[in-house]
């Protein structure tokens, strides 16, 4: 039933009503799937772009993801590869372990901005390093993403400690 359709008989059941639909409405499962579904559309996104440029080139998110673990062993700017799987496993968690979820969704975003303090990066098969010249809209999209987790966690958090005071 929805306010829309419901006559005012008394203004006291007008407000219980509005007040039901507004807690259906942002009740912790929607918040969860609204979160998890922006955060995976802006990742998804982020892998049709370019990320950052060098002197030689600029690189493709994707290869960037499936190939950055290569770089580990490198370390250096490499290491913020490692973004990718804490955000999937805050991705993985957010239903079943808020915990975990919400830490991860802390971790991923640091991670992400880690790489501005680089100025190089391996930027070939063979492991020459080349002077970071720029940020593409692929690099800002990963990092939207992971700072969509922390808001999402962080409302889900608020709504539910909000819940715990009402009863």
């Amino acid at each position: 039933m929805t306010t829309g359709a419901i006559k005012v008989i008394t203004g006291k059941k007008k407000y219980k009503i509005l007040l039901t639909n507004t807690m259906r409405l942002h009740s912790g499962e929607n918040i969860r799937k609204i979160t998890l579904l922006t955060s995976i559309v802006l990742f998804v996104s982020s892998l049709t772009q370019k990320c950052y440029c060098t002197t030689t080139q600029c690189g493709d998110s994707i290869m960037a993801v499936l190939a950055g673990w290569l770089g580990i062993a490198f370390g250096g700017a490499a290491l913020s590869w490692f973004a990718n799987p804490v955000l999937w496993i805050s991705w993985i968690s957010i239903n079943r372990n808020f915990k975990l979820s919400f830490i991860c969704s802390i971790l991923s975003p640091l991670i992400c901005l880690s790489f501005l303090f680089f100025n190089k990066v391996i930027d070939d098969e063979a492991g020459h390093y080349n002077e970071i010249t720029g940020y593409k809209t692929g690099y800002w999209l990963w990092l939207t993403s992971s700072l969509v987790m922390i808001a999402g966690n962080l409302i889900f958090y608020a709504s539910k400690q909000r819940a715990i005071i009402r009863s």
